[in-house]
């Protein structure tokens, strides 16, 4: 199973704040289909079923594929408001910035690292 997958499955669910379980059941899905992914007892889970885990989980497909950095329109609650000028000129910056916040606030250290690493890898590239 994919690495990228197991791992933005596990950033997602860390920084919305529920189990896999919910997760799995918000989606539709048998109560245990995240544990699979997570436990390499699923191998391919099929298009539809992860379209409705991204719903769940509030990001796109391509998204938990590893195929975009950008959630999609998959929103994540923050407090701090952010001036228009901000969010227009770095949306990525801001948005990995609101990823490494709700990961921190739920002691999700190590995927908020992960989160950190890639948006500077990102700014490097550009």
């Amino acid at each position: 199973m994919n690495a990228i997958l197991k791992e933005r499955i596990g950033e997602r669910v860390g920084s919305l704040k529920i189990s896999w379980r919910r997760a799995s059941l918000e989606a539709g899905l048998e109560a245990g289909f995240i544990q699979d992914i997570i436990t390499g007892r699923s191998h391919h889970p099929g298009e539809d079923a992860l379209a409705s885990l991204a719903t769940a989980l509030k990001c796109s497909p391509a998204y938990l594929l590893g195929e975009s950095d950008d959630l999609a329109g998959g929103e994540i609650a923050h407090d701090a408001p952010l001036l228009a000028s901000d969010t227009a000129r770095r949306p990525d910056a801001v948005m990995a910035l609101r990823i490494v916040d709700e990961l921190l606030a739920g002691g999700h250290v190590e995927a908020a690292r992960v989160a950190v690493r890639r948006a500077l890898k990102a700014i490097a590239t550009e």
